[in-house]
């Protein structure tokens, strides 16, 4: 450890640097990517005017603490649960940030899916807790894994994080999987924290909230979610978190310290988006429905490679195990394609250990762009199979 290291804090040096970033930072400045999660399309003009209106009012006051009021009313009425009930954030990472740090003590463990997002062992780790893994079975369609479960249960933990639908396979959990999750929650006395910020993301059934779930079995948890995918604002920061009203005036003081407020400017914005949520967002999933569906065929097309329909989200888990396990595994594969074909897609490995041997493609492109990168990933993986490079 270098002397500069040696001055971190070890919940500083806890946070591991992310696969994502690191592809991204690697690419070329017209490199085709499709490795981050961030949607390609314009802000709606509704949105753009509200925040053109406020930043012409030539005030910019700090909010209360927990939001616009008005703000909270909306997201209430939207996830239908009291303002009372809402706290709003700077995106989704702070309503992370906030829930594990007001949830978690140190020691105590901690389940996340694996495959997953990997701000969530991440941000376990920050706070002296340990992230255990919990299954999704890539054989399954990465369905939960019950007897993963089961496991838990038995070793005892404090909190489980679940993300529906799945970054990064993409997978839109049924009723049934979630209810064997809040079913290991309330046998081991825990709380769950669910990440549904890829809610609206979802093409072939009606979207199973995890919240929804929950209050069914009246098992406490808190509930992030917010709008930077579903209405392109990802850098406007702005996202809402939902837990018992007690909760929320607990959890308060810690956001306060953290950000203060969300930014007021995308505070007006978001009621704007929220009061005509589903006239302005039909147009988007319909888009991606368009590209899931093309991106889903053109996998099929390519000798060796598989993934499964992606009901959610906008993510397609490639299956690349054929080719992986000679060569180097899903790093490996994910740098030689972006040497050989100057195209970004994430190594599975980046998601947890359960990711190995898949890549995760982001198809936020238009699809003439879609069609380029098929066509790039098509001709690296012929010059493989020709080359006789699978198991």
């Amino acid at each position: 450890m270098s002397g500069d290291e040696e001055r971190l804090s070890e919940a500083a040096q806890a946070i591991e640097p992310t696969l994502i970033r690191e592809f991204r930072a690697r690419a070329n400045a017209d490199s085709l990517d499709l490795g981050i999660g961030q949607t390609d399309l314009e802000v709606p003009a509704p949105l753009r005017a509200a925040l053109i209106d406020h930043a012409e009012s030539a005030s910019a006051p700090y909010s209360d603490n927990l939001g616009l009021p008005a703000l909270r009313e909306s997201v209430g009425a939207h996830l239908g649960c009291s303002a009372a009930e809402v706290m709003i954030t700077c995106g989704v990472q702070e309503g992370l940030a906030v829930a594990i740090q007001g949830l978690v003590d140190p020691g105590e463990r901690v389940l996340v899916p694996d495959p997953g997002f990997p701000a969530y062992p991440n941000l376990v780790r920050s706070v002296g807790a340990e992230p255990v893994p919990y299954r999704l079975d890539p054989d399954d369609g990465f369905r939960l894994d019950p007897a993963s479960l089961e496991q838990a249960v038995d070793a005892g933990f404090s909190a489980v994080v679940f993300n529906n639908p799945s970054n990064p396979t993409g997978r839109h959990h049924s009723a049934d999987e979630i209810d064997l999750l809040l079913e290991a929650t309330e046998a081991a006395d825990a709380h769950w924290i669910a990440d549904e910020i890829y809610g609206p993301y979802v093409y072939d059934s009606p979207f199973v909230s995890v919240a929804d779930r929950a209050a069914r079995r009246n098992i406490p948890g808190i509930r992030i979610g917010g709008l930077s995918k579903s209405m392109h604002i990802m850098g406007w920061r702005l996202g809402w978190l939902t837990a018992p009203q007690a909760w929320i005036q607990g959890l308060k003081p810690l956001h306060q310290h953290l950000v203060t407020c969300a930014p007021t400017s995308t505070q007006h914005v978001a009621m704007a988006a929220l009061d005509r949520f589903d006239e302005l967002f039909t147009p988007t999933l319909e888009e991606f429905r368009r590209r899931r569906d093309y991106a889903t065929g053109r996998i099929e097309e390519i000798p060796g490679l598989s993934a499964s329909t992606g009901g959610g989200a906008f993510y397609l888990f490639i299956d690349v195990r054929a080719y992986s396990q000679i060569d180097g595994g899903s790093l490996q594969l994910a740098t030689d394609l972006l040497e050989d074909q100057d195209l970004v897609l994430i190594p599975g490995r980046g998601f947890g250990p359960g990711g190995e041997g898949f890549l995760r493609l982001a198809y936020t492109r238009p699809t003439p762009v879609l069609e380029e990168a098929f066509d790039r990933l098509e001709a690296f993986f012929d010059t493989r199979a020709a080359a006789g490079r699978t198991t």
